[in-house]
């Protein structure tokens, strides 16, 4: 191919070769243009992506090539029908794919300012779709790679995937991030800044579980789990996602939930146990009634706290922060909030309560007997949701107040950690554990402050004593095997 012809500009009514005439461009991205077409000799509209670097290798430029392989078709898949240089010149490259007329699932997200409005039974339907198009790739062998709702074509009731196996290479995705819509926030914390080429399947597999995985959050919620680069490498902590909508069942978050986990092993296994279990949380969803709409029946004979605490026992942590809250909400008392915030913490719900604690900020300052037990909570929450601003203010207030007690000490070495103050930290950690020697939540944490400091000769010893008593603690192996490596036994 000569230089003139290495980037290619397509326009409308242009003929490439003998085979195709453009008749609309459809898409325009940073790698390439998707064009509808017509085939000269049969009359046939089909779809072209024609890559913008066409002098490139054909391997380079191909993309999906199993299915043209394999002459695959799947309903929820668009076909690729061939690839290659078009006769007779044979310098552009291009990929016919089947012509789907459609709406991209991201054009009916931007809707307006409702968005996306529709039932759940549609929303899932949609979502179904999109795993059955994904676990037949899958079961070809290949991943997508860059599963997003500007890669989901929709039509009707009708839904198809598209462009597939993309690269995970970082700067082919910082590229796209910034092109088309942010691929880089429906990717899976092991494959940002990954250099490595040659995963195993199972690894982009489970990529792909992630993506989906997002995706539902996207749809439910309106919004992404993380909004940065950095939080999706860090697996910054997010809102679950009945904190953002109430109307979502817990068995429809829980599988949310499970695609998102930090660790590859604990999402689901395959797409196909992930449809499996949403068509069991559809049916749930679609018979749903949100918590704060049902009645909770009391019993006469017993107050409000009593019936909370019973339906804490039973785990029933929903319904018994909605006793606690109306209580809060009809008479002020404190004692309620209290309960209504711990209810919620032991349902895992950590935004709504710092939401709560925020909009009620005053508890956390005025003297009452629950003032301290707040504290604890706003400060577990601060340190989940990694509001370290927070969490130092609280402290400082906390320390003003009640004074230096060995556990808010110890929580204030953390925040210096997490402030990467770590000399400071470790003044604070040495006096604790010369008042009370042996405490392992002490001893754990002088090990990694030393470690950040890189004075591995304290770091070592300090695992060594902590070591004694929690020989059995895999994090103890783990430090022991790389210390050992540096030289330190």
């Amino acid at each position: 191919m000569n230089q003139r012809n290495r980037f290619f500009i397509p326009r409308e009514d242009r003929l490439l070769g003998e085979r195709y005439q453009l008749l609309e461009q459809l898409g325009d991205g940073s790698h390439g243009w998707v064009w509808r077409a017509e085939k000269i000799e049969t009359g046939e509209i089909v779809a072209l992506k024609i890559p913008k670097e066409q002098g490139a290798s054909n391997d380079d430029l191909a993309e999906g090539s199993v299915l043209a392989e394999k002459k695959a078709s799947h309903p929820n898949v668009v076909s690729i029908h061939e690839m290659g240089r078009v006769p007779p010149q044979h310098e552009w490259y291009v990929i016919e794919m089947e012509y789907f007329p459609s709406q991209t699932l991201a054009q009916l997200l931007d809707r307006g300012e409702q968005g996306f409005v529709t039932s759940y039974a549609k929303l899932l339907g949609i979502y179904e779709q999109i795993l059955n198009g994904v676990a037949y790739l899958h079961s070809l062998g290949m991943s997508h790679g860059d599963i997003k709702p500007q890669n989901v074509l929709v039509s009707g009731d009708q839904v198809k995937i598209t462009d597939f196996g993309s690269s995970i290479l970082p700067e082919d995705m910082y590229a796209r991030t910034r092109e088309n819509g942010g691929t880089i926030l429906y990717s899976a914390p092991e494959v940002v800044g990954s250099l490595r080429r040659g995963r195993d399947r199972r690894e982009v597999f489970s990529a792909d579980i992630y993506s989906l995985g997002v995706l539902l959050y996207h749809l439910v919620t309106s919004l992404l789990p993380h909004d940065t680069l950095s939080q999706v490498g860090r697996h910054a902590p997010f809102p679950r996602p009945r904190e953002i909508n109430r109307s979502v069942c817990p068995s429809l978050e829980n599988v949310i939930l499970r695609c998102l986990a930090l660790d590859p092993a604990d999402r689901w296994p395959s797409v196909t146990d992930l449809i499996d279990a949403t068509r069991q949380a559809r049916r749930a969803q679609i018979d749903y009634v949100p918590e704060k709409t049902i009645a909770v029946k009391i019993d006469p004979t017993s107050d409000w706290s009593t019936d909370v605490v019973n339906l804490v026992e039973k785990s029933d942590f929903a319904r018994a922060e909605n006793v606690a809250r109306s209580q809060f909400e009809s008479s002020g008392d404190r004692h309620a909030f209290l309960m209504m915030v711990t209810a919620a913490i032991r349902d895992g719900r950590i935004f709504d309560v710092k939401r709560d604690l925020e909009t009620n900020s005053e508890l956390l300052t005025e003297p009452s007997p629950i003032r301290r037990d707040l504290r604890e909570i706003a400060l577990k929450c601060y340190l989940e949701t990694r509001d370290i601003d927070g969490a130092r203010k609280l402290i400082e207030q906390m320390i003003a107040d009640e004074g230096e007690s060995p556990n808010i000490l110890l929580k204030k070495a953390s925040v210096l950690g997490l402030q990467a103050q770590y000399r400071e930290a470790s003044e604070i950690l040495l006096r604790l554990n010369r008042d009370f020697p042996g405490r392992p939540a002490i001893l754990r944490r002088l090990v990694v402050v030393f470690e950040q400091l890189r004075d591995l000769g304290k770091a070592s010893a300090f695992l060594k004593a902590y070591g004694r008593d929690n020989s059995a603690d895999e994090w103890v192996a783990e430090k022991r095997e790389r210390f050992a490596a540096l030289g330190f036994r």
